[in-house]
């Protein structure tokens, strides 16, 4: 018996697809095949797996072993640990609540344009704690929208 060969599995080049009903077929194809090797990442190795995936129409579709908010959450939390700098024992730093510099004492022998200078200085470390603030209440805004577009 003589076993005809096929073409067998081909390699496509990988552009944009233009014909919207085989572009959908192959979004869903290959967003089953993601969430399955995301799977079997989890299964084998165990590692914690989230993927959130938004469609050509705008829908979103997520998988996450063990669920997608926890990996999110530990994501985040990793996220702001690297920010936080370490000290000399290779511990992260507790940042200072106080800020010593702006005590009375500091500024008692200062000049008028001594004065001035500081003020100027401080309105502009005002200015852009205003602009981290508003950036970071922000970013906790996407991340709340984000987990409970999932939920």
């Amino acid at each position: 018996m003589v076993r005809l060969k096929g073409m067998g599995r081909s390699k496509i080049e990988i552009k944009e697809i233009q014909n919207k009903g085989a572009m959908y077929c192959t979004f869903t194809k290959r967003r089953n095949g993601l969430c399955s090797k995301a799977r079997e990442l989890h299964t084998l190795c165990g590692a914690q797996v989230a993927a959130i995936v938004f469609s050509p129409k705008n829908k979103m579709y997520t998988f996450g072993e063990p669920s997608v908010d926890s990996v999110v959450n530990r994501f985040l939390h990793e996220q702001q640990q690297q920010r936080q700098p370490l000290n000399r024992e290779g511990q992260k730093k507790k940042k200072k609540k106080t800020i010593p510099f702006l005590s009375d004492e500091c500024i008692e022998g200062f000049e008028l344009h001594e004065l001035k200078y500081c003020t100027a200085l401080m309105e502009e470390f005002v200015r852009k704690l205003e602009e981290r603030l508003a950036d970071v209440v922000y970013r906790r805004v996407q991340v709340k929208d984000l987990i409970s577009l999932i939920k």
